[in-house]
Protein backbone atom coordinates (compact mmCIF):
# COMPACT_ATOMS: atom_id res chain seq x y z
CA UNK A 1 0.00 0.00 0.00
CA UNK A 2 2.57 2.36 1.23
CA UNK A 3 4.74 1.09 -2.20
CA UNK A 4 1.86 2.43 -4.26
CA UNK A 5 0.91 5.41 -2.98
CA UNK A 6 4.55 6.33 -3.17
CA UNK A 7 4.50 5.41 -7.22
CA UNK A 8 1.77 7.49 -7.31
CA UNK A 9 2.89 10.51 -5.37
CA UNK A 10 6.00 10.53 -7.60
CA UNK A 11 4.23 10.55 -10.72
CA UNK A 12 2.54 13.58 -9.59
CA UNK A 13 5.72 15.56 -8.66
CA UNK A 14 7.05 14.24 -12.68
CA UNK A 15 4.53 15.23 -14.52
CA UNK A 16 5.59 17.83 -16.54
CA UNK A 17 3.39 20.66 -17.95
CA UNK A 18 4.27 22.12 -20.96
CA UNK A 19 7.70 20.30 -21.29
CA UNK A 20 8.64 21.38 -17.63
CA UNK A 21 7.06 21.02 -14.32
CA UNK A 22 5.36 24.00 -13.14
CA UNK A 23 7.53 26.10 -10.12
CA UNK A 24 10.57 26.08 -8.97
CA UNK A 25 13.04 23.35 -9.92
CA UNK A 26 14.99 23.46 -7.15
CA UNK A 27 12.02 22.66 -4.54
CA UNK A 28 10.55 20.12 -7.40
CA UNK A 29 13.96 18.18 -6.81
CA UNK A 30 13.71 18.58 -3.08
CA UNK A 31 9.85 16.90 -3.45
CA UNK A 32 11.36 14.20 -5.31
CA UNK A 33 14.33 13.43 -2.85
CA UNK A 34 12.08 13.34 0.03
CA UNK A 35 10.28 10.76 -1.96
CA UNK A 36 12.99 8.50 -2.71
CA UNK A 37 14.00 9.08 1.23
CA UNK A 38 10.65 7.87 2.04
CA UNK A 39 10.89 4.76 -0.44
CA UNK A 40 14.05 3.94 1.19
CA UNK A 41 12.59 3.84 4.77
CA UNK A 42 9.96 1.99 3.41
CA UNK A 43 11.64 -0.65 1.76
CA UNK A 44 13.59 -1.13 5.37
CA UNK A 45 10.47 -2.10 6.95
CA UNK A 46 10.22 -5.54 8.08
CA UNK A 47 6.78 -6.71 9.35
CA UNK A 48 7.07 -9.97 11.75
CA UNK A 49 4.16 -10.89 12.11
CA UNK A 50 3.69 -12.22 16.05
CA UNK A 51 4.35 -16.35 17.06
CA UNK A 52 1.15 -18.36 17.45
CA UNK A 53 2.21 -18.67 21.58
CA UNK A 54 3.11 -15.03 22.17
CA UNK A 55 0.53 -12.95 22.52
CA UNK A 56 0.57 -8.69 21.08
CA UNK A 57 1.63 -6.60 24.18
CA UNK A 58 0.42 -3.08 24.82
CA UNK A 59 4.10 -1.72 24.69
CA UNK A 60 4.57 -3.45 21.40
CA UNK A 61 2.14 -0.67 20.15
CA UNK A 62 3.35 2.45 18.32
CA UNK A 63 3.28 5.22 20.36
CA UNK A 64 1.01 7.09 17.76
CA UNK A 65 -1.34 4.67 18.75
CA UNK A 66 -0.59 4.74 22.66
CA UNK A 67 -1.54 8.59 22.39
CA UNK A 68 -4.66 7.68 20.65
CA UNK A 69 -5.53 5.72 23.74
CA UNK A 70 -4.40 8.22 26.48
CA UNK A 71 -6.58 10.92 24.04
CA UNK A 72 -9.94 8.67 24.83
CA UNK A 73 -9.32 8.99 28.61
CA UNK A 74 -11.74 11.28 29.88
CA UNK A 75 -10.54 11.43 33.71
CA UNK A 76 -6.93 13.53 34.59
CA UNK A 77 -6.53 11.36 37.42
CA UNK A 78 -6.68 8.15 34.94
CA UNK A 79 -3.92 9.84 32.85
CA UNK A 80 -1.49 10.38 35.59
CA UNK A 81 -2.07 6.76 36.66
CA UNK A 82 -0.77 5.79 32.69
CA UNK A 83 2.08 7.84 33.17
CA UNK A 84 3.28 5.75 36.53
CA UNK A 85 2.65 2.68 34.80
CA UNK A 86 5.05 3.12 31.51
CA UNK A 87 7.61 5.84 30.58
CA UNK A 88 6.57 6.03 26.64
CA UNK A 89 2.87 7.04 28.36
CA UNK A 90 4.69 8.96 31.24
CA UNK A 91 6.24 11.08 28.07
CA UNK A 92 3.07 11.13 25.84
CA UNK A 93 0.63 12.95 29.40
CA UNK A 94 3.06 15.62 28.89
CA UNK A 95 2.23 17.21 26.01
CA UNK A 96 0.03 19.44 25.53
CA UNK A 97 -2.47 18.12 23.54
CA UNK A 98 -3.23 15.34 25.48
CA UNK A 99 -4.36 18.37 28.03
CA UNK A 100 -6.10 20.88 25.80
CA UNK A 101 -8.14 18.32 24.21
CA UNK A 102 -9.50 16.80 28.24
CA UNK A 103 -9.94 20.67 28.46
CA UNK A 104 -12.23 20.98 24.83
CA UNK A 105 -14.31 17.66 26.25
CA UNK A 106 -15.09 19.20 29.25
CA UNK A 107 -15.34 22.68 29.17
CA UNK A 108 -17.11 25.04 26.43
CA UNK A 109 -14.91 27.49 25.10
CA UNK A 110 -16.02 30.36 26.52
CA UNK A 111 -14.78 29.08 29.68
CA UNK A 112 -11.82 27.82 28.83
CA UNK A 113 -11.18 31.68 27.49
CA UNK A 114 -11.87 33.23 30.63
CA UNK A 115 -9.34 31.10 32.22
CA UNK A 116 -6.96 32.04 29.95
CA UNK A 117 -7.72 35.94 30.39
CA UNK A 118 -7.52 35.44 33.89
CA UNK A 119 -4.09 34.06 34.17
CA UNK A 120 -2.29 35.09 30.82
CA UNK A 121 0.78 33.40 32.10
CA UNK A 122 -0.73 29.68 31.81
CA UNK A 123 -2.22 30.29 28.05
CA UNK A 124 0.32 27.02 26.95
CA UNK A 125 0.39 25.07 29.72
CA UNK A 126 -3.11 23.20 29.13
CA UNK A 127 -2.49 20.86 32.37
CA UNK A 128 -2.48 23.98 34.99
CA UNK A 129 -5.70 25.15 32.91
CA UNK A 130 -7.38 22.61 32.94
CA UNK A 131 -7.11 22.48 37.15
CA UNK A 132 -7.83 25.74 37.24
CA UNK A 133 -11.14 25.09 35.24
CA UNK A 134 -11.41 21.48 37.07
CA UNK A 135 -11.98 24.10 40.86
CA UNK A 136 -13.43 26.51 38.68
CA UNK A 137 -16.31 24.83 36.86
CA UNK A 138 -16.34 21.09 37.98
CA UNK A 139 -15.85 18.11 35.88
CA UNK A 140 -18.47 17.59 33.01
CA UNK A 141 -20.12 13.77 33.70
CA UNK A 142 -20.53 11.76 30.79
CA UNK A 143 -22.29 8.33 31.03
CA UNK A 144 -23.56 5.29 28.79
CA UNK A 145 -27.53 5.83 29.96
CA UNK A 146 -28.49 7.63 32.90
CA UNK A 147 -31.92 6.71 34.72
CA UNK A 148 -34.64 9.10 33.48
CA UNK A 149 -37.59 10.65 35.76
CA UNK A 150 -40.84 11.12 33.91
CA UNK A 151 -42.63 14.54 35.09
CA UNK A 152 -45.84 12.99 34.34
CA UNK A 153 -46.03 9.74 36.59
CA UNK A 154 -42.86 10.27 39.09
CA UNK A 155 -41.66 7.58 37.51
CA UNK A 156 -37.51 6.53 37.19
CA UNK A 157 -36.66 4.18 34.66
CA UNK A 158 -34.19 3.45 32.00
CA UNK A 159 -34.48 5.79 28.80
CA UNK A 160 -33.46 2.76 26.55
CA UNK A 161 -36.50 0.20 28.57
CA UNK A 162 -39.06 3.10 29.21
CA UNK A 163 -42.26 2.50 31.26
CA UNK A 164 -46.04 2.74 31.88
CA UNK A 165 -46.89 6.04 32.03
CA UNK A 166 -50.45 7.39 33.08
CA UNK A 167 -49.92 9.88 30.05
CA UNK A 168 -50.40 6.76 28.02
CA UNK A 169 -53.24 5.74 29.63
CA UNK A 170 -55.28 9.29 29.74
CA UNK A 171 -57.04 10.26 27.34
CA UNK A 172 -57.59 13.75 28.93
CA UNK A 173 -54.26 14.01 29.59
CA UNK A 174 -53.13 13.16 26.41
CA UNK A 175 -54.51 16.29 24.93
CA UNK A 176 -53.09 18.41 27.58
CA UNK A 177 -49.76 17.19 26.40
CA UNK A 178 -50.07 17.90 22.65
CA UNK A 179 -48.39 21.39 22.54
CA UNK A 180 -45.94 20.25 25.15
CA UNK A 181 -42.22 19.50 23.63
CA UNK A 182 -42.07 15.60 24.51
CA UNK A 183 -38.19 15.49 25.63
CA UNK A 184 -38.73 18.22 28.10
CA UNK A 185 -41.15 15.23 30.15
CA UNK A 186 -38.45 13.42 30.92
CA UNK A 187 -35.30 14.52 33.17
CA UNK A 188 -31.83 12.52 33.48
CA UNK A 189 -30.72 11.69 37.08
CA UNK A 190 -26.95 11.73 37.25
CA UNK A 191 -25.53 9.06 39.61
CA UNK A 192 -24.85 11.69 42.74
CA UNK A 193 -28.52 13.09 42.25
CA UNK A 194 -29.65 9.57 42.99
CA UNK A 195 -27.99 8.48 45.64
CA UNK A 196 -29.65 11.79 47.44
CA UNK A 197 -32.75 10.72 46.98
CA UNK A 198 -31.70 7.92 49.74
CA UNK A 199 -29.81 10.25 51.56
CA UNK A 200 -31.07 11.15 55.31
Amino acid sequence: MLDRLLGQLRQVVEFACWGRPLGSTILWEQHLNTINRIHEIADRIEIRPPSDNKEPQFEQLPEECVREVLLRLADHQDLERSAHAWGVMARLVDELRIWRELCQFHFSPRQIQSVIDNSPNTSEDWQLIYHKLRKCYGLREEYAEMIQLCRNCRCLFWHSIGHPCIADTDPNFMEKLEDVDKSSLYVPIPPQAFLKFFSL
